[in-house]
């Protein structure tokens, strides 16, 4: 404690000095304890489900980069023929309106459809309730829901009479059977879960067709990934023996699901982590310089404390302390500067991850923010400590030896610690200077439509009301003619499956050619429009013309192709007037053949890693029965306002009809960056922090050397050597670390750009304007380090310097 309270009477001494060093200290370890937070909340917290190790995530695959959903046959023979899964469960993705809750507007939730044994998977039991029982879990059975802890607060007040009254889904009446405890929201948010197997599916019953069924299942105890993916395969194997017009070339990818949820981001955070950890690294070469030379500067003090009988031992305790007590104010202030940087971590982070936002500072965290402390108080403290405790008692205790030189095992050590500065420094540059290309080349993309001024919103019509084309017609006309009625609204149009909004692929082939198998089908985006959809979007007509009314469900089936499509299948042709098999998703037409009207400019319609970009075929809406839809809206109107009239539109044809997810085209086209916003934002933020570091520890060094050749330099100046020549001594000792430091630093950039190559966007690793940039920048920033202490040198009295010495 007498340690600890000196310590503390030094720095209260030497306010400068300490404030310096915390304020240092406390930036580096809050930035590391943030990206910490986020990798904690993310990647290392489990799921909140029993034995979530175990809990499986699988999906068909025709190779890498190739993934997609389950054929429900397939599912079935899964279900059947394997010995490694407890259970195995079916899941659908689902959307419905709930509504007729008195004193609640209509609204759209998100749930899905799941077999029975789905709940077995997750093992969570009901907070009250139940869940199917088998009788409810086949087909004809009565239409019951469980629903989620969060619907049923909001909804319901948390009321346990809600067991066993109903409520109306998509105008259908279902029962509610039981409430999910809080954490379960699997898959994807889930608010409601309904019986998978009760419904009709026939035509899914066919193998070619993937009807976005994922399946979720649960190892056996003792049973292993590897030994899961071994067994999936085999199967598949054998379903491709049995079924080649099929599954020919199709496997099983098994995914454990924190991965499946996450593991598209743990390449980026372990980035983060890795340049935050480099700041840190540069942080405390710069403190361990610092405290070099304040204990050069007590050299005297510890002289003192040898010549009465300390070891060298309490000596380096003593340091160490002292160190440690920084370390610890730093690391405390770090904490709260990780807590208040939090929403805005957040904001910049994904938003399609609830994970992301659930950031949190639990215990996790605070022990690595105390683990941190502790390891920079050994990074920073130790050297300086060993080194104070072998000086040269005799020497120290002389009068004027204060001011002598230090050792040359000494100076080379400091100077290397600024090389390492240097190079860190600029490895991170390089690196943030990639990523902030690759950011730059992602905004500037060809979207093949105007974002700005569109704003977007979704409707769901429930298939029982609006059970055919003419009723779908009907409804989307009025709804349109209102719209655009709407004083500021320039031109509306409704989509499907439009871009950045879901999709829809369908396969297609030339009507001169014979029709292929379904595994060797050419695959397309399909997109239902109505209205002035391609004005709206700006996406320009190359050829041909538009959809129109004229395009009626008793017409010829008329389709518009894009651009991609045009160059990719019709080179050298003229392709309007061409006719193509296409299944537009009309159960009782199949595949028929579509005459081409027209083609567009190609739009982008789906995020940038997601997938690469394929074909578009845009289909009328009066020739395929969509009831899932996106209204777009081009206005210069304020997005409160124009939620506000498209709401009013909607209630005023149909008041069950909630309009949803109202927000502008932009934030969706951001949301696609959003992985990437927040990886440049911190790189740069890190690498402009570690510039600032590196450029005060050239300073700290470059200052402290040239006061400790005050004498040195009066000679010279007395000798009759230039003030210009001072200035160039002092310069060309910064610019030699600059060479060092930049040529090791040039090594380490280009194995972490080889690195980051799986993260950027149209971005070479090696990119010789960012290498010459950042060779430029960080000249700049040691001649401006180097400059200050050169001038004061090249002002040196000789008299006094001499008198002093």
């Amino acid at each position: 404690m007498n340690h600890i309270r000196f310590a503390l009477r030094l720095f209260i001494k030497n306010p400068a000095f300490s404030a310096v060093a915390v304020l240092t200290l406390a930036l580096c370890i809050g930035a590391n304890t943030a990206i910490f937070s986020i990798i904690n909340a993310v990647l290392l917290r489990p799921l909140p489900y029993p034995d979530a190790d175990r809990i499986m995530v699988l999906n068909e695959s025709a190779g890498p980069g190739q993934d997609f959903a389950v054929a429900l046959p397939d599912y079935l023979d899964w279900r059947n023929d394997n010995t490694v899964f407890e259970h195995l469960a079916a899941t659908h993705k689902e959307s419905r309106n709930l509504s007729g809750i008195p004193g609640r507007d209509p609204e759209r939730i998100s749930g899905a459809a799941v077999t029975r044994n789905f709940f077995n998977v997750v093992g969570l039991s009901p907070e009250i309730g139940r869940t199917f029982s088998e009788d409810e879990d086949k087909a004809g059975a009565p239409p019951v829901v469980v629903i989620s802890d969060r619907l049923w607060r909001r909804a319901f007040n948390a009321n346990p009479s809600v067991l066993g009254g109903s409520i109306t889904l998509h105008d259908q009446t279902y029962t509610v059977i039981g409430v999910m405890p809080p954490q379960m929201t699997s898959p994807q948010d889930s608010d409601f879960w309904m019986s998978m197997s009760r419904r009709s599916v026939g035509i899914w019953m066919q193998r070619f067709i993937h009807p976005m069924i994922y399946v979720w299942g649960k190892l056996k105890a003792g049973v292993t990934v590897d030994q899961a993916r071994t067994e999936m395969k085999g199967i598949a194997a054998r379903l491709e023996k049995a079924y080649p017009d099929t599954n020919g070339q199709e496997t099983v990818v098994v995914t454990p699901l924190l991965e499946n949820l996450v593991g598209k981001y743990r390449t980026n955070l372990g980035l983060l982590l890795g340049a935050v950890g480099l700041v840190l690294l540069i942080a405390c070469a710069n403190l361990a310089n610092l405290f070099a030379a304040r204990g050069a500067a007590r050299a005297r003090e510890f002289a003192i404390h040898a010549a009465v009988g300390a070891t060298r031992g309490q000596i380096i305790k003593k340091l160490l302390i002292e160190s440690f007590v920084i370390a610890l104010l730093g690391g405390a202030l770090g904490f709260l500067f990780a807590v208040w940087v939090r929403n805005g971590l957040i904001a910049l982070s994904p938003g399609d991850v609830s994970r992301f936002h659930q950031i949190s500072f639990d215990l996790p965290v605070l022990g690595f923010t105390f683990l941190i402390a502790s390891l920079t108080t050994v990074l920073f403290g130790l050297w300086p400590a060993w080194q104070a405790s072998h000086a040269d008692v005799q020497f120290a205790l002389k009068e004027g030896s204060s001011g002598a030189g230090d050792s040359r095992l000494a100076k080379r050590a400091r100077d290397w610690l600024v090389i390492s500065e240097i190079a860190l420094t600029l490895t991170l540059l390089v690196a943030a200077g990639l990523v902030l290309k690759s950011f730059s080349k992602m905004q500037t993309l060809q979207l093949g439509y105007e974002p700005r001024n569109l704003f977007t919103s979704r409707l769901e019509l429930p298939w029982r009301t609006y059970s055919d084309r003419e009723k779908i017609a009907t409804f989307t006309k009025a709804l349109l003619d209102k719209v655009t009625a709407i004083p500021g609204v320039q031109s509306a149009g409704i989509g499907s499956n439009s871009p950045l909004m879901g999709g829809w692929q369908t396969g297609f082939w030339r009507e001169e050619n014979p029709r292929p198998q379904p595994s060797d089908m050419l695959n397309s985006d399909l997109e239902v429009v109505t209205g002035d959809y391609f004005q709206t979007f700006k996406a320009p007509l190359l050829r041909g013309r538009l959809l129109n009314e004229r395009d009626t469900k008793d017409s010829p089936r008329v389709i518009i192709i894009d651009q991609a499509m045009a160059e990719q299948y019709f080179p050298g042709e003229d392709p309007i007037g061409k006719r193509l098999g296409v299944d537009v998703g009309n159960d009782d037409e199949g595949w028929v053949m579509c005459e081409i009207v027209g083609v567009v400019a190609r739009m982008r319609f789906h995020p940038i890693d997601e997938m690469a970009p394929i074909p578009v075929i845009y289909c009328p809406m009066a020739q395929a029965q969509r009831t899932s839809l996106g209204i777009f809206v081009r206005s210069t109107m304020g997005a409160a306002s124009l939620t506000k009239a498209i709401h009013d539109a909607s209630a005023s044809i149909d008041p069950n009809q909630p309009v949803f997810d109202a927000r502008p085209m932009l934030d969706r086209v951001q949301e696609t960056w959003g992985t990437h916003r927040l990886l440049s934002f911190l790189f740069s933020v890190f690498a402009g922090l570690a510039l600032v570091l590196a450029t005060i520890g050239l300073y700290g060094l470059l200052a402290y050397t040239t006061l400790k050749r005050v004498r040195e330099i009066g000679i010279r100046l007395a000798l009759g050597a230039r003030p210009a020549q001072i200035r160039t001594l002092i310069l060309s000792h910064g610019l030699k670390l600059l060479l060092i430091g930049s040529a090791i630093g040039l090594v380490a950039a280009v194995a972490l750009s080889r690195a980051l190559q799986t993260v950027l966007f149209e971005v070479k690793g090696i990119d010789p304007r960012i290498y010459l940039g950042v060779g430029a920048l960080l000249f700049s920033a040691t001649l401006f380090a180097s400059w200050i202490p050169a001038r004061r040198a090249s002002r040196v009295d000789p008299m006094i310097a001499l008198r002093t010495e």
